[in-house]
């Protein structure tokens, strides 16, 4: 069985997307020949929620090794917050002790945090190792030059300043890169043509089907609503971004329509937007909009993140769930396979070009309402919202999807960690024939 030396800083028992992920994909590995090391990063210096349940979710003999990190009190006094930037020269030096002692095969960086996966050049530089890199997001990206200051992360120009050198400097070695959907490895490749010849792969966020089973058996409380107050609740589990403004302003517009048209029937929802921020104040962006569209009496926003156990609770005691999309084509969303998974109502309005259009109709688990940046924005789709809502209040069982569960087998954790170890056994086997080449 060959080793492969996973780098990811944020990991469990962390609630985060990036944590999750690695957690998905490293799990089966050893059933296609794979055996992963985890180096990750002291969970005291992480900033984010953590919940030291996720550890169950772990294989009991997975092998993780915690480095420390420069403590974000102290960090945080110049203004750096991130955990990649804080664990750098730790993260660093645990590699080159691994790859000094013992024999890997690959290494693997799942990004973000992305200044992590400078050290998959350093580590070929000095060892030969190839190296992966797994983008759920692009790291440098123009996407933000044009927005608002407000609606732009902060220091955001400094960060993309020093991802335009760190990036390149790191793909110029790099074996192949993986990402959350094509969308996201071809907007990497287009910026930078020299990747010609480099593999992508697509492997979706997916999901552990065991989790959802362990909340069944460990119930957890909901803090959110009462799901016996006699409303019906539709629910948001996830961070909420400006991109997302249009899908947004279009549900409450849909909302206010169906109160206007029949309040009574429109008064018993109830639309709930969990753990919206990862700031660590963060302000209520979707309770602002929706005081704007006049619903705000119907809408509850906890803008805190909340652990993932608690997130999958919520989803399960809700009457349906939905998703909103961004502006931006490549967007997807990890939050979609636990919905799915909770067999609730779900309805998802999403740019047409984000492969969670495409994965919902294959899996055939909610009703879709696409839109583009153009000529059919969000707004025009009110009326279709309207009509989605007014059957989820009349007659909820229409509404219940018939999933395709033999389609969905292929965004489990265990799919995921197959085409991922099939990656691994192209990129070493192309490696070791160019070192014969090259001998």
């Amino acid at each position: 069985m060959r080793t492969v030396l996973v780098v990811g800083p944020d990991f469990v028992p962390s609630s985060t997307p990036p944590a999750l992920r690695l957690r998905f994909l490293v799990r089966h590995l050893r059933e296609f020949g794979w055996n992963p090391v985890v180096v990750s990063v002291d969970p005291s210096r992480y900033e984010q929620v953590t919940d030291p349940e996720n550890e169950k979710l772990l294989l009991s003999d997975l092998e993780v090794i915690r480095t420390p990190a420069a403590s974000p009190a102290w960090t945080r006094k110049f203004g750096i917050g991130d955990l990649g930037l804080r664990s750098l020269r730790q993260q660093w030096k645990a590699i080159r002790s691994i790859c000094a002692r013992r024999k890997i095969d690959l290494l693997f960086f799942s990004v973000p945090p992305y200044p992590t996966m400078v050290l998959g050049r350093f580590a070929f530089q000095r060892y030969r190792i190839p190296y992966v890199v797994d983008y759920q997001d692009p790291w440098v990206t123009d996407y933000y030059a044009g927005r608002p200051k407000h609606e732009r992360p902060p220091k955001w120009k400094l960060f993309n300043a020093i991802a335009k050198r760190m990036e390149p400097f790191t793909l110029r070695r790099a074996a192949h890169l993986t990402g959350v959907s094509q969308g996201t490895t071809d907007f990497v490749a287009r910026r930078y043509p020299w990747l010609n010849g480099v593999g992508t792969t697509e492997i979706p966020l997916g999901v552990e089907p065991g989790d959802i089973d362990y909340v069944r058996r460990h119930p957890r409380s909901n803090q959110v609503f009462s799901s016996d107050d006699g409303m019906v609740h539709l629910s948001y589990a996830g961070v909420y971004i400006p991109g997302m403004n249009g899908a947004l302003r279009a549900l409450f517009d849909a909302v206010r329509l169906g109160m206007t048209e029949d309040p009574q029937l429109f008064g018993r929802l109830r639309l709930h937007f969990v753990g919206t921020s990862y700031a660590s104040k963060p302000a209520g962006q979707v309770m602002a909009a929706a005081g704007e569209a006049g619903v705000a009496g119907l809408v509850s926003e906890r803008a805190a993140r909340v652990p993932y156990l608690d997130a999958l609770q919520i989803l399960l005691e809700s009457d349906a769930v939905m998703l909103l999309g961004s502006d931006a084509p490549h967007y997807t969303a990890s939050k979609l396979f636990p919905y799915i998974l909770s067999q609730k109502p779900l309805l998802a309005i999403f740019h047409r070009e984000s492969s969670v259009v495409r994965i919902a109709a294959e899996t055939r688990a909610g009703t879709v309402i696409p839109f583009d940046n153009v000529n059919d924005p969000p707004a025009h789709r009110v009326a279709e919202i309207r009509s989605w809502l007014t059957a989820l209040l009349r007659a909820p069982a229409e509404l219940q999807p018939k999933t395709d569960w033999k389609a969905f087998e292929q965004y489990t954790a265990r799919a995921m960690s197959q085409r991922l170890a099939a990656v691994f056994d192209r990129t070493v086997a192309a490696e070791g024939a160019l070192s014969a080449r090259a001998r």
